[in-house]
Order: structure tokens, then C-alpha cells, then sequence
């Protein structure tokens, strides 16, 4: 039996043979190759205007990321059905060294698209690190940690990147729902939307130092927050159920608030992620306008962009935003030769065929 397998193989093997050398001919015969047209690119504003920021590319399941199997490999093997592996339903991400990590609360999991080594994988899937309902994340670039808010188990675990558990914070009863984290220096700070304010504890006990906001419609009071941002010493918070964004200073004082409920371009109907850049644009995603907006240092509307669909640049209830300036190079293939990239932008979606879309901002040339 093993002999008659052994002579089937190598049948195969020289019949491929065969086959490969009658395809490959003289050097003198001509490949016939489709001509290349002209790459559609997205830009926003669009052309004529001048753009600003250019859609590159999306990532939802493994076929996004990974390296396609080759016709031979499918010949030799066979080309089985595979299970598709994905994100199901993305919230906050970050993204450090060639890799994005993102949480996804559908699979309760960390997904990591390695951009390096073209493979999606997943992180807090087992032990005691294994993960309910992550909604959001945050990566110490310096110490190299991931902070995972997880309103499944009520805490904010802390991994290495390569997804060993290394630190639990909550204590019975701390949070009660920890939608959001962010760090600066020795402090963590945990958005709670059900107890409707920021708290601050420190690294090393986990212990609570004080809070920010309370339960409320005024100036400095919250009502359902669910994301933050940390930005040259100050606090940004998306108060949802106010429809408002408000900033406070790191040690919780009230400074400043913008933003009304509204159906039109610089008010708000949900907003949730909330971003910073160098020179203080803030990047504010509205869930249920399906839109990111962004506003100058003073508050004043600049421009509105992407929005629904089916299409690859499309977002649908979107719901984080992360800028990041490093890791431009893992991008170069997708952009404009007119545009000259900055930073990036990653826009996260609950729902549709686009989980994590990448944008870039930067400066359009002809």
C-alpha cells in the first residue's frame, strides 16, 4: 500500500514537471500581461478640492493580511474550504512595531494583524488573561504593555504583546462598567460609563487616587462617557448622553466643552472615539451620524468625512479612532504618489464588511 502511494506521488510530481516545462518555452516567447490602468484614489476632500487625508486600505478577516496560497500549492494540497477567521465586531485599537491590535467584543478577544509577518492572531483567549468583552485598548510604547478595558470582566488587564497576562486592576466593586483606558505616567485612567466619570488610579496597587466628573448635564459633570484621550496634559472625554466632548485638565478640573445634540456638521448625535493630533486637531467619531469630524484648537469644525456604505473606504457605526505617526513605511504601497502621508488614522466599525479601515493624513501635490 505505502509503494503504491509513493508511485502516485511521483506521478503527480512528474506530471507537474511536464507541465511546467511547456509553459516556460524560449526565452524569446512573450508573457502576455493585462495593462496596468490608473489606481482610483480616495481622497477627502475630494479633487478638485485639495485633499487632506486619503483612504489606504481595510482589514476584517485573515484574507486581508495574510500571504494568497499559489495555484500550485492549491494543485498539490487541494483547495479546501477554510473556516473564515476575523475581527466580528471592532472597538478601540492601537497599533505598535508593525502590528494592530485590536479589541473585538464580538469574539472577546484581542485580534493582532502583524504586518510584518502577514498573519492575524489572537490574544486573551485563554487562562487567567482570558477576556469577556474587551471595548478598548491602550499600548505603553515605552514599557511595551497593552491596557484592556473589559466591561465582561469588570477590569483593566494588562498584557505583554505577545498576550501574557501580567497585571489585573479592579477591585470589587471599583468599576462597575470600564469602557475605556488611558495612561500618563504612574496613573491609569479608566472611563466608567455606568458610574459616569473617569477614575484615576495608580499602576503599582491599582488603587483609586480620585475621580473625574459626576453623574449630570452641567459643565464638568458626565452622563454615559465612553472614551478618552490623554493629549499634552489634557483630558478629552466623549459624553455621550450629553452629545458633547469635554476637556479637563489631568488632575480633573474642568476646562473646556463643545459640541450640542444635532443633525447637522459640529453637533453630535453619539459620539464615541476621540482622538488628538500634534497640532490639535481633535477627531471625534459619531456612531450615529457614521461619520469621523474634525475641529481645530479652538473648537471650530474643519471637515466631516468618510460615512456609510459598501465600499472598502465605507464605515458603519464606527466607533474608536487612533492617530499614529510611526509605522507609515507598513502603508507606502497603497498611497498616491501625490500625497505625502503624516500619520495615520484607524477607524474602527461594530457592523458591515469594514472592521478596521486606515486612512492617512498628510499633504496633496501635483
Amino acid at each position: 500500500m505505502q509503494k503504491i502511494k509513493e508511485k502516485a506521488i511521483l506521478g503527480v510530481i512528474v506530471w507537474v514537471v511536464i507541465i511546467l516545462s511547456f509553459g516556460c518555452g524560449s526565452g524569446n516567447r512573450k508573457v502576455k500581461t493585462e495593462p496596468k490602468g490608473n489606481q482610483d484614489y480616495i481622497f477627502y476632500p475630494s479633487l478638485p478640492n485639495t485633499p487632506r487625508y486619503q483612504y489606504l486600505t481595510t482589514f476584517t478577516t485573515a484574507a486581508d493580511i495574510e500571504k494568497k496560497k499559489s495555484k500550485f500549492f492549491k494543485f498539490i494540497v487541494g483547495d479546501k474550504e477554510e473556516k473564515v477567521r476575523g475581527i466580528r465586531k471592532a472597538y478601540g485599537a492601537d497599533m505598535f512595531d508593525g502590528v494592530i491590535y485590536v479589541c473585538d467584543f464580538g469574539a472577546g478577544a484581542v485580534v493582532t494583524i502583524n504586518l510584518k509577518t502577514r498573519e492575524l492572531g489572537f490574544l486573551g483567549i485563554k487562562g487567567s488573561g482570558k477576556l469577556k468583552k474587551p471595548i478598548n485598548l491602550v499600548i505603553d510604547k515605552t514599557d511595551k504593555l497593552m491596557y484592556v478595558a473589559d466591561v465582561g470582566r469588570k477590569q483593566i488587564l494588562c498584557y505583554t504583546l505577545d498576550g501574557s497576562v501580567k497585571h489585573f486592576y479592579g477591585k470589587k466593586d471599583q468599576f462597575s462598567k470600564p469602557v475605556d483606558v488611558d495612561i500618563y505616567q504612574d496613573k491609569i485612567f479608566v472611563c466608567d460609563v455606568d458610574k459616569h466619570q473617569v477614575l484615576v488610579i495608580d499602576k503599582k496597587e491599582g488603587n483609586t487616587l480620585y475621580t473625574i466628573g459626576k453623574p449630570g448635564s452641567k459643565e464638568g459633570q458626565l452622563f454615559h462617557p465612553t472614551n478618552i484621550c490623554i493629549r499634552d496634559g489634557r483630558l478629552y472625554v466623549s459624553d455621550t448622553t450629553n452629545f458633547r466632548i469635554q476637556v479637563f485638565d489631568l488632575e480633573g478640573k474642568f476646562t473646556a466643552t463643545f459640541g450640542k445634540i444635532g443633525d447637522r456638521p459640529s453637533t453630535f448625535t453619539r459620539p464615541k472615539g476621540v482622538d488628538v493630533d500634534k497640532e490639535g486637531r481633535i477627531y471625534v467619531v459619531d456612531a450615529a451620524f457614521e461619520n469621523v469630524q474634525v475641529f481645530d484648537r479652538q473648537f471650530k469644525l474643519l471637515l466631516f468625512m468618510f460615512g456609510p456604505g459598501y465600499e472598502r473606504h465605507n464605515i458603519n457605526l464606527p466607533a474608536g479612532i487612533t492617530l499614529v505617526y510611526d509605522n507609515l513605511e507598513y502603508f507606502k504601497e497603497y498611497l498616491s504618489p501625490h500625497f505625502k502621508a503624516e500619520y495615520l488614522l484607524l477607524v474602527t466599525s461594530n457592523f458591515g464588511l469594514n472592521k478596521v479601515n486606515v486612512y492617512a493624513f498628510g499633504k496633496y501635490s501635483q
